[in-house]
Parts: structure tokens; sequence; C-alpha cells
């Protein structure tokens, strides 16, 4: 059964976004009558029956409304964008895919570019909603600075947290933890993994003082997406 996503679900006659209409009526050829799962990706999730079908347009007849009322635990992942875009893409897809709580981008010293595409990365997360059919919607947050993340997310210093970096000569923190052994003891959590050419030595000593456990992802160098992805793979398990 095909999935589309409604904002504002609710039991009565809903009309599709055009985006979601133009894809039922004109990709998949749907007719009045046929059965369609729709999420608002905050917990409700309905079946409906298409009731008006035109050429830009489709309605959707739902009686009642699956309501799951508490986000489920997870992983948020304070993450600096890739400098090609579509390897951050592909991170969000399979972040979301995979089970990730929060996507927090974030620009470091090192951060090649700093456009933030907000409105491509959302359509991102939810068409890998619908993909997985996951009633919750990872929340996924404009893009800021590093220095300003536990100011505009004060959240995250309520939950552990972890900073994943390369450095092995860096002295000013701890030796790093094995992300797996560390994980493992938290249902809430999040990580920080930093962009090509890794988080600077001053960033990971910040990170650390913010309350931070140095992590490492095992004996590979990884890139940014792989790292991010491998994280949340880990963490859902």
């Amino acid at each position: 059964m095909h999935t589309c996503f409604h904002p504002d679900l609710h039991s009565g006659v809903l009309e599709l976004t055009e985006e979601e209409a133009l894809h039922v009526v004109r990709v998949l050829r749907m007719k009045e009558g046929e059965s369609l799962r729709l999420m608002d990706g905050m917990g409700g999730v309905a079946t409906g029956e298409l009731v008006q079908v035109g050429k830009r347009r489709a309605s959707v007849h739902v009686e009642e409304v699956s309501r799951s009322e508490q986000r489920p635990s997870g992983l948020s992942l304070v993450v600096a964008p890739t400098k090609h875009t579509d390897r951050f893409e592909w991170l969000i897809e399979k972040a979301t895919e995979l089970g990730v709580k929060e996507i927090v981008p974030v620009w470091t010293r090192r951060s090649e570019r700093r456009t933030d595409k907000h409105v491509r990365w959302s359509k991102v997360v939810v068409s890998a909603t619908k993909q997985c059919q996951r009633p919750w919607m990872p929340v996924l947050h404009e893009a800021i600075p590093l220095g300003e993340v536990f100011e505009r997310h004060p959240h995250l210093k309520e939950i552990q947290g972890a900073v994943a970096h390369c450095d092995d000569a860096l002295t000013s923190v701890p030796a790093r933890e094995a992300w797996p052994d560390w994980q493992s003891h938290f249902s809430d959590a999040w990580l920080a993994v930093g962009p090509e050419g890794d988080f600077s030595a001053e960033e990971v000593d910040w990170l650390h003082a913010a309350g931070a456990t140095p992590v490492h992802l095992g004996d590979l160098r990884l890139r940014t997406e792989t790292a991010g992805m491998a994280a949340v793979a880990q963490f859902s398990h």
C-alpha cells in the first residue's frame, strides 16, 4: 500500500499536498476507491480511501487515526554537512531509515561549504520516513555554527554525548572509547561527527568540556557520511 505524507492528519476528508497528489495521480495512476496509508511524522498513522482525483489534486477519506503519543528514544546526530550535498542527503536518507531521532547540521572550522539546504533536506527526510514507514519522523534542524549547538539545543546537555574524532596524538582529552561499547549503555544520546578533515583539536576540547566522551568507530578512517550512518546503525541495535 502506498504511503503519503500529510502534515495535519485527522479523521474526515483530507486534501493531499500538490506534490503528493501528483505522485498519486500521475505516477501511480491511482483511482477513486483505492486505499492509501497516511502518516504525519508525529506519531499519527491512518488508512484512507481516495474519494476525489483530479489532474493535480487528490482527496482521501480517513475514518480513524492511530496515534503514538510519545516520540521514541534514540540518537541525536550532530554532524557537519559534507562538501558535496548528495553525500549529505544520502546520510540523511539512511539515518532516517535506520531510526535516527534527530539531525543537527553544524558548521565547523574545517567545513568547506556552508549552504543550508533545509527545504531540500527536509524532503529527503519525508521520503525516507515514508519508505521505512516510521510513525515518527526525525527532527531535522536548520544548520548552525558548532559553537551555538548547546545554546540553540539545550536539551542535548541533559543527555549523554560523544564526539568522534581521528586525532590519535590529541592528549588534551581522554583516550577514545569504542563507539559500540560506549553507546550500548544509553537509549538516548548524541554523537558529534566532523567534516572532511575532522574536527579541529580546539573543537574536540570544547565538546569534551561540554560533556562529550571521545569515541572512535573502529580502526578504519571513515568518511563523514559513512561514520554517521554506521553510528546510527549501531545505536539502533
